[in-house]
């Protein structure tokens, strides 16, 4: 597969398989009082990601550069999730995420040896986490597990992932979700 057709397969199953969220989710950002939002969870406020994915469609400008706190004490959170869930959001999500898979996804996951195919568009399933953290991730346990097996991949992402990303071990039930939602997906492409 070509660089540009991975970045497809990475963005389409982020998008299909809702792991990070979906079109219209709008949340309060765990680093501070910012909304994180659609599918990848981009991030707004002070020139944030998010705010770059607003300033892409129709209206959106209006809520760039402000709080999580003030979007959601005025009311307004549903019409940003309304904004973000349009077709035309929904359009920018999708460009944007395939940007960032092949501009920085791919990138970093073809520095782990061996990675490919499948294996490797579960690995950029999970880079909307932090996609340095997943390359680190994979290269320290590259000697120690076959991360062209499908199912090592799987169980690695499920079984250590949450303490590799520094997540609490109350989110690692999550992680396990993520980890065999996205196994589920993968598994099933016709590839």
């Amino acid at each position: 597969m070509t660089e540009e057709e991975l970045a497809y397969e990475i963005a389409k199953g982020i998008g299909v398989t809702s792991i990070e969220g979906k079109y219209g989710s709008v949340t309060c950002s765990t680093a501070g009082d910012y909304p994180s939002m659609g599918i990848s969870q981009w991030e707004g406020l002070n020139g944030g990601r998010g705010d770059t994915l607003l300033s892409y469609i129709d209206g959106g400008d209006y809520f760039a550069g402000r709080t999580y706190s003030d979007i959601k004490g005025n009311g307004e959170k549903g019409d940003l999730s309304s904004l973000l869930d349009s077709p035309q959001g929904q359009e920018a999500q999708n460009i944007i995420l395939a940007q960032d898979c092949l501009e920085m996804y791919i990138p970093e996951l073809k520095k782990v040896p061996g990675l490919e195919g499948k294996c490797l568009i579960y690995a950029g399933m999970w880079c909307p986490t932090s996609h340095s953290t997943v390359r680190r991730f994979l290269q320290n346990r590259a000697d120690e597990y076959d991360l062209t097996d499908l199912e090592v991949l799987r169980d690695i992402f499920r079984d250590q992932y949450y303490i590799a990303a520094s997540v609490s071990e109350e989110n690692a039930e999550g992680y396990a979700n993520r980890a065999d939602t996205t196994y589920d997906y993968v598994v099933g492409l016709d590839m």
